[in-house]
């Protein structure tokens, strides 16, 4: 209902005042309230079917990443009448990257639902934005201040306290979430600089980095995964096949809305708004796991998302802003300038240290 409002008032807004401040606030407003919705229902489908109907998170993964590819094919061909947009080989590498990362940090996140509660998963999740920092940092994305390292020190904190707070705690569970966390960093800051940089946009995006994507897990299908795989046709013929096709292509739908959702506001705003948004929606997410499935939720746990938020605004507040423009646009001048073909001319000096030429000494530690 928010988001009808939502869109409804930006529609009248758009129509009085085309091109206004408000209006694109309010574009922002409702990408955020559809990527709620679509996130938290399929989070809470995704653990059902995983905890209750199939035992093959892999090949169930597999499966979204391929039909993500399916419908935005769908969309160019059947509503858009039109030829596939057209990328460079440079764009066509970088969004098969953001395709692994994606299918990493999706395929993660799958096993760790089938180990641990969907409220204490959500905890977890909500500490991503210390991998989107720490790799910030790493690539030079985000330079080294003390906003920084106090942000990095509350979210560990707040990380920790949520953890300590979980009465079934599994250990593999958790480190399941933060290897999904820290792919989901790497394709969020891969995704920033090609779809905003290449102006590319979100269902372009989510056609080429789909290959990949479906690509990289069919070996780990095959590696783990066959026997279960054998055991999909008697499931099929238990629960009906139009039931057992529903539960690969509604949720492969809803990932595919999502990550067109998620693109295009990474495409508005930047990675680092994203996991701020993120970390809001943990929250709304944690409720509707409590009143679902009855997870119980402890006051540390809270206590520990509440840190967690903390340090997220208080590095926004000090920043003044969603992005470190500075870092970022040394990263755009290095994504750049490897086009050309004279590295040295065409690049400033503060780029090459992040990737320095052979036989020249770094400038950086």
């Amino acid at each position: 209902s928010l988001l009808i409002i939502c869109e409804a008032y930006r529609w009248l807004v758009k129509r009085r005042a085309p091109g206004a401040q408000l209006e694109h606030m309010l574009r922002i407003v409702s990408l955020v309230l559809s990527w709620y919705t679509v996130s938290i229902t399929l989070i809470l489908f995704n653990k059902w079917v995983l905890t209750e109907e199939l035992n093959c998170p892999t090949f169930y993964t597999t499966t979204h990443m391929c039909l993500k590819g399916v419908f935005a094919l769908t969309y160019y061909i059947l509503v858009e009448h039109r030829t596939l947009p057209s990328v460079s080989a440079k764009e066509l590498v970088g969004l098969s990257f953001v395709g692994v990362f994606a299918a990493l940090d999706i395929m993660f996140s799958n096993y760790s639902l089938m180990l641990i509660s969907s409220s204490f998963y959500t905890f977890l999740k909500s500490a991503s934005l210390i991998f989107v920092l720490i790799i910030g940092m790493v690539t030079f994305v985000e330079p080294v201040s003390m906003p920084v390292f106090s942000t990095v020190v509350l979210v560990s904190t707040g990380m920790f306290l949520m953890a300590y707070g979980e009465e079934n705690f599994n250990g593999i569970g958790v480190m399941l979430v933060l290897t999904s966390e820290l792919f989901a960093a790497l394709r969020w800051i891969v995704t920033q600089v090609i779809v905003q940089e290449r102006k590319l946009d979100a269902m372009a995006a989510v056609l080429y980095s789909s290959p990949a994507a479906t690509l990289s897990l069919i070996p780990l299908v095959l590696w783990r995964e066959v026997s279960e795989l054998q055991s999909l046709n008697l499931l099929a013929h238990e629960t009906g096949y139009v039931r057992f096709l529903a539960m690969f292509v509604f949720p492969g739908f809803f990932a595919f809305l999502l990550l067109l959702v998620e693109v295009q506001l990474v495409i508005e705003t930047s990675s680092l708004t994203m996991t701020v948004f993120g970390n809001l929606k943990s929250a709304v997410t944690v409720l509707f796991a409590v009143a679902v499935f009855h997870d119980q939720v402890s006051v540390l746990q809270w206590a520990g998302m509440l840190v967690t938020f903390t340090g997220m605004l208080a590095y926004s507040h000090a920043r003044g802003e969603w992005l470190a423009e500075d870092g970022y646009d040394r990263l755009k001048a290095l994504f750049s300038c490897m086009d050309s073909s004279d590295w040295e001319k065409d690049c400033p000096e503060e780029t090459t240290p992040i990737v320095p030429k052979a036989g020249k000494a770094s400038g950086h530690v």
